[in-house]
């Protein structure tokens, strides 16, 4: 039956002409995909450069599965063959933005020295790439909306569990001394829903979660949007739940060679949405800074040395 529909909706529609038009038309029918197809799509999504240069075996071996879904899901975008829709890639690629030459020199050097030199290497490849991506990747127009929600809410309530916390827990942290409004969710010993549940339309929530992604988090920004309250996903793939679900969706590569995921691109987009939230915020944010550090240096906090 799912062959019959593919083979309807693929005479139906012309093939996307661009790879920029193959992720959104993947997006677009994402939660129709069957669950083999819907891992290539995100495979697809969030590594566009290296479909452009990998091939379909190896794509298929770091996507977890069988070769033949990319095969199925070109012919689901009205390709006739996977190659035609790589070439779409491969286009992305030749136009897109190059390593540094000594860059990739120094990388390979220490990845044939092996031991941890070669750890050293695959991890720093790993941070670099995802940095630059996170960068490239990001729209001003979504940026811009998102700090203008935070600025003008009542309330922004920063929420992230496991492995995320820490990332919210900076983002709340350092926003905290321009700003009174934020507010750090869950509080100790409750809930995420606790503070949502009194939340309302005046009130913003930032949500934060990674593969694997944790279903309190997909569940407070479910109640939080019925309750009218604005809502940032900041998230590993536009193709995830979050970044769907959200009113504005902000995305950062993870990946690393290791078991762990990488937050390096992440902190990034933190540090980039609180450089943008103290712009926005004027002379006041500016002067509420220096009274934050004036205070702590008179309370001696702080080493001179």
């Amino acid at each position: 039956m799912y062959q019959t529909k593919v083979k309807e909706l693929a005479s139906a529609m012309s093939p996307p002409q661009s790879q920029e038009a193959v992720v959104s038309r993947l997006l677009e029918g994402f939660d129709e995909l069957p669950t083999q197809l819907q891992l290539t799509a995100r495979y697809i999504i969030d590594h566009p450069h290296e479909v452009g240069v990998q091939t379909m075996r190896s794509l298929a071996a770091d996507a977890g599965v069988h070769p033949n879904s990319f095969v199925r899901l070109a012919r689901h975008l009205g390709f006739e063959r996977y190659e035609d829709m790589r070439e779409r890639f491969r286009d992305f690629v030749r136009g897109g933005i190059g390593s540094s030459p000594d860059r990739a020199k120094w990388l390979q050097t220490l990845a044939r020295e092996g031991g941890s030199a070669a750890i050293l290497s695959n991890m720093a490849t790993a941070c670099l790439d995802n940095t630059e991506r996170m960068f490239g990747q990001q729209s001003i127009a979504d940026l811009d909306r998102a700090v203008e929600i935070m600025t003008l809410a009542k309330r922004v309530f920063v929420l992230g569990l496991g492995l995320a916390y820490p990332l919210a827990y900076n983002f709340w942290y350092v926003n905290r001394m321009a700003f009174d409004h934020f507010v750090l969710t869950p509080r100790h010993g409750s809930l995420p829903s606790d503070d949502l549940i009194r939340a309302t339309k005046q009130d913003c929530l930032v949500a934060m979660t990674f593969q694997p992604y944790r279903k309190e988090t997909i569940s407070a920004v479910r109640l939080a949007k019925r309750r009218g309250v604005k809502t940032i996903g900041i998230t590993d793939s536009i193709s995830a739940t979050l970044c769907r679900e959200a009113d504005i969706g902000l995305v950062s590569p993870t990946h690393t060679p290791q078991f762990f995921q990488s937050n390096s691109a992440v902190s990034a987009l933190i540090e980039l949405l609180c450089a943008l939230l103290v712009v926005k915020g004027g002379k006041k944010s500016t002067r509420a800074i220096e009274d934050f550090h004036s205070a702590r240096w008179d309370a001696e906090i702080y080493e001179e040395t």
